[in-house]
């Protein structure tokens, strides 16, 4: 066995020994096998002393330090002394293997590993403009991200609580675990959660912060700048939570709430909203500049569903159906040589520019 496979071999080995081997795994340790003599013999081994410990010595806690010790000292039920005497030359001949095996499920295949002395690994996600992006987390939780958002979670939750930091918008399906709350942190809110299906919206760039709730019950709570936190509202099935970020100030409604989560089924919903705030969600969706002329303008009232369009199809459909032209701005480009963002101005039909 050479020294640089003999991890990623031992930890295929302990997959396969203890029923856990993908389909994959047992095709390549069967080709790893019957490469050579000195594979197949070291294979057997490992199987047998697996064999003499794994039911017996290593039932749900996979302890092998005491399975071997149980083993050599002829305590076992199922085996005579005459039976262990027969694999002592191969028990002694790889006597660490076992110890390496039994640690290594215990490590990474036990439902009950206790990680909290290794620190976890943190990976960063985004969706780009334009675009949704769906996820699953390692407690099995459920997450979608909004267009221009991005999610940073660990690889195993240590502690006493499931953390993860949201920058834009996500909607969460949480796998319950009462005694290890699920908390999201934005920059300026925290949602604890145990058990429930809920949705974020916490863009840097905006003024204030939404949380909506579908099922169960979260708390949501406003950091403060010395990294303390305090209760701003407890929300239950059907209530939309509206915090300004400068003021503090929040408000919870009872509404539909599908219209604040559809995106993550494609659609843009507008229920008789501002224009202004119309404009302000497709400009956070695509990445543009979008501005409103005119006073007039800003009370306007839209009633729409938009189901996966680009923004070209969009501002098309708003001249279609409101009274307003669409005029997009030419970009130049900066002296860096980049290109600005995308402009696009909007005037009341009878207005000249």
């Amino acid at each position: 066995m050479k020294k640089e496979n003999n991890d990623a071999v031992i930890e295929i080995i302990a997959k396969y020994l203890s029923g856990s081997a993908e389909k994959e795994e047992k095709i390549t340790l069967g080709k790893w096998i019957s490469d050579s003599a000195e594979n197949k013999k070291h294979f057997e081994q490992l199987r047998n002393i697996w064999e003499i410990t794994e039911s017996q010595y290593l039932p749900k806690t996979i302890n092998t330090e005491k399975a071997l010790k149980n083993v050599l000292s002829g305590n076992s039920g199922r085996f005579s002394l005459e039976k262990l005497w027969k694999y002592w030359g191969k028990i002694a001949a790889v006597l660490l293997l076992p110890l390496i095996i039994g640690n290594i499920i215990w490590f990474k295949f036990s439902p009950d590993k206790n990680l909290s002395s290794v620190s976890p690994v943190f990976s960063e996600v985004y969706a780009t403009f334009g675009t949704r992006t769906a996820l699953k987390l390692v407690d099995g939780s459920l997450v979608w991200l909004n267009s221009g958002s991005s999610l940073k979670y660990p690889d195993r939750f240590n502690g006493k609580q499931r953390e993860v930091f949201l920058s834009g918008e996500a909607y969460f399906e949480v796998t319950s675990n009462t005694s290890r709350p699920f908390v999201v942190k934005t920059s300026d809110l925290t949602v604890k959660a145990t058990g429930t299906k809920f949705n974020v919206y916490g863009y840097n760039s905006d003024s204030k912060s939404e949380i909506t709730l579908v099922e169960g019950k979260v708390l949501v709570d406003d950091l403060k700048n010395d990294g303390s936190s305090m209760l701003v509202s407890e929300l239950n099935p059907n209530q939309h939570l509206i915090f300004n970020k400068s003021t503090k100030l929040f408000k919870v409604n009872y509404e539909d709430i599908y219209k604040y989560i559809a995106w993550k089924d494609g659609k843009l919903i507008f229920r008789n909203e501002p224009l202004s705030e119309v404009v302000k969600k497709i400009g956070q969706v695509f990445n543009v500049n979008i501005e409103l002329q005119g006073s007039s303008l800003q009370d306007y009232r839209y009633r729409a569903t938009f189901e996966d369009e680009s923004l070209e199809e969009i501002l098309k459909l708003l001249e279609i159906s409101s009274p307003i032209r669409v005029e997009e701005i030419k970009r130049t480009p900066l002296p860096d040589g980049s290109f600005p963002k995308k402009k696009i101005i909007i005037f009341p039909v009878k207005q000249k520019r």
